[in-house]
């Protein structure tokens, strides 16, 4: 398997560096490492022309997640027929040294598939964060596999096979993308991460989730609307409006519309979805 790593990034140099410097030592390396850096206005171009590991691929600031990712995807596609496989992954990350030999070797263990990584809390390395989740077509109900789960309370070794994926350490093969096209950058301009394994699962391809490639995140440095504990009125329109949210009315509307497979179903599974939001709101929600 030949992969290329692609990585998003703006303004966040020194937490890039670290991720940088996860994959010089990785014991497989990628054949092509590739940052895109959307219009990043402190010093992440010098930082990372001291490391020839990697290619970087310049935006104008308004490529946001979708677009910086398509950017990386087309350059391969269009100059390296070579690789097979590639992988996307965010800057904020921490990794163990095989975490891509890891990867690579749930990804030939199971060709066709889209194949995501579980992560779990970097303060801890046992509190589940993401293993997936379950979602029923029709009425838009999530089950969250593994929520509250500790590392030590399941067994690993374990598939899933989620409803979608996101895109915080995918392996994709790059025949899904001469099927189905890249990410949807005009309807999904920063949320665009799962709808392209939503397709792809329904033109045939088989989506896994490992806990074998494990990532570990940082909740407590990430910041946005989506994961603020209260809200308030002035939360309103960013959480339902602002194209930066999961929320937002036009990604639940187009990514209603990837889901169904007839008007009846679509308009049942957007009210169901935006129903499952407004709860989430409410239920956080504060006067002051």
């Amino acid at each position: 398997m030949k992969v290329a790593l692609i990585v998003p990034t703006f303004n966040r140099s020194q937490i890039l560096m670290n991720l940088v410097s996860y994959i010089e030592n990785q014991t497989v390396k990628p054949e092509l490492f590739i940052v895109v850096n959307d219009g990043s206005t402190d010093n992440t171009s010098e930082l990372l022309a001291a490391h020839p590991m990697v290619t970087e691929l310049k935006g104008d600031g308004n490529l946001w997640w979708t677009g910086s990712v398509n950017l990386g995807i087309k350059y391969v596609l269009d100059n390296h027929p070579e690789i097979d496989h590639i992988i996307l992954q965010n800057d904020d990350v921490i990794i163990a040294d095989d975490w891509l030999e890891t990867l690579i070797k749930v990804g030939e263990q199971n060709p066709k598939a889209l194949v995501g990584c579980a992560a779990v809390d970097y303060r801890d390395k046992q509190s589940i964060t993401y293993a997936g989740k379950y979602t029923n077509s029709w009425f838009a109900f999530n089950k969250f596999v593994y929520k509250g789960k500790k590392l030590d309370e399941i067994d690993r070794e374990l598939p899933i096979y989620p409803f979608d994926l996101i895109g915080r350490g995918i392996l994709i093969p790059v025949e899904v993308f001469h099927k189905i096209g890249l990410f949807d950058a005009e309807h999904f301009k920063h949320r665009g991460d799962t709808e392209l394994p939503l397709r792809a699962r329904k033109a045939g391809y088989k989506l896994i989730l490992s806990f074998k490639p494990l990532v570990f995140e940082m909740p407590d440095k990430t910041h946005g609307v989506d994961i603020k504990q209260k809200y308030t009125f002035k939360d309103v329109k960013p959480f339902f409006w602002d194209f930066r949210s999961s929320t937002y009315i036009k990604y639940r509307f187009y990514y209603s519309r990837i889901v169904a497979d007839n008007p009846l179903q679509f308009v049942t599974f957007f009210t169901f979805s935006l129903m499952a939001h407004s709860r989430k709101f409410l239920r956080r929600f504060k006067l002051v």
